[in-house]
């Protein structure tokens, strides 16, 4: 029996995923995205600091250093969703970073040698219901590359950052955890700078109202799928109900996209009914991960 919020919160962290991906992407369509990147992670840095009030273990050497990795791999892999979205193609990109589901299972299964056989089917359904949802079956050959190598790169990424919270978070707490995790994320965005098109300075003001509040959104979800993972040691199943996200796209886009200057509802219907088929699939897979 799974407690009631390591249900919820996955879920409401996928629905404000979802709201806070249009918002980056509105920011990011006048540009800038190095600068959106360097304005979310500066902001979720800050914010994670709250989580200090909740305290935790001491600070010591292994502690601290057990967090800085974990947001060293969160931040390599924001990077690499960044290059697989910017140099490729996000309807290629996107689905492949759903594969961080199957990631995460391979290393909960190295990590402890067991997984339940259930999990493993949901994972992989999930897996085939994001490439539904978000792929496209035409694709210039070298931004293929490009997208699917780097998002394969972000998924073991975020993938290695999940699997280690759930491994170091008890020993630390995370309430110290999560603010020296993300305090590492923000420092390590400071490397973004010399990739800047123009100073932060310069950055339309429509585009930073955007940035912020996306990446409001992105860091209260965060903190929701961080805390679960680390407070109910689900990670697998946090995963499978997280990437809901991929249903919650397809209505979203379809009734409210419009709303961020979004027009992918207007793909055709084809390609709707094939992210319908995906959705159900998921729905499977979600059922998978609570029985």
């Amino acid at each position: 029996m799974h407690p009631t919020a390591s249900i919820v919160l996955p879920l409401c962290s996928a629905l404000g995923y979802t709201f806070a991906a249009m918002m980056l992407k509105r920011a990011m369509d006048g540009g800038h995205p190095w600068r959106v990147v360097f304005i979310v992670n500066l902001l979720g840095a800050v914010l994670f600091q709250t989580w200090l009030l909740h305290g935790g273990e001491p600070f010591t050497a292994t502690n601290v250093t057990h967090a800085v990795l974990a947001g060293t791999a969160f931040f390599i892999g924001q990077v690499f969703t960044f290059i697989a979205i910017s140099r490729g193609d996000i309807s290629i990109a996107t689905p492949v970073l759903g594969t961080k589901v199957v990631f995460v299972a391979v290393f909960v299964f190295l990590a402890k040698g067991q997984l339940d056989s259930k999990l493993w089917a949901a994972t992989f359904l999930t897996t085939l219901a994001l490439a539904l949802l978000g792929g496209e079956w035409q694709a210039n050959r070298q931004r293929l590359l490009v997208s699917v190598g780097f998002a394969f790169l972000a998924s073991i990424a975020f993938a290695a950052t999940d699997v280690m919270q759930q491994l170091w978070v008890p020993a630390f707490g995370f309430g110290h955890f999560g603010p020296v995790m993300f305090a590492t994320v923000g420092l390590l965005s400071l490397a973004l700078i010399p990739f800047f098109s123009a100073p932060l300075s310069q950055m339309p003001r429509p585009m930073v109202k955007w940035a912020l509040g996306g990446g409001l959104l992105l860091t209260i979800q965060a903190m929701g799928i961080a805390y679960c993972i680390a407070e109910y040691h689900q990670v697998t199943v946090t995963n499978v109900l997280y990437n809901t996200r991929g249903l919650w796209s397809v209505a979203l886009v379809w009734v409210v996209g419009h709303w961020f200057s979004n027009t992918e509802k207007h793909v055709g219907k084809a390609i709707m009914t094939r992210r319908l088929i995906g959705a159900l699939i998921l729905l499977a897979a979600v059922y998978l991960s609570l029985s």
